[in-house]
């Protein structure tokens, strides 16, 4: 599972990316502990995406 940064897509964003097969750049982070960095994520080869929200203390994210 990964924690989004920055702007969030809404649901309707990633199934488009998944239907166009987009190549997306997201800021993510693994856990709580670990800074944020970039990950380029294929689209045309997740066929599964769960978007939760969660909160922390300092904010929401998806």
């Amino acid at each position: 599972m990964l924690r989004l940064h920055g702007v969030q897509p809404s649901e309707d964003d990633v199934a488009a990316w998944m239907q166009e097969g987009a190549v997306i750049r997201l800021m993510v982070s693994e856990t709580a502990g670990k800074l944020p960095h970039t990950m380029l994520v294929n689209f045309s080869a997740v066929v599964f995406a769960w978007l939760c929200p969660h909160k922390s203390s300092k904010d929401l994210s998806i």
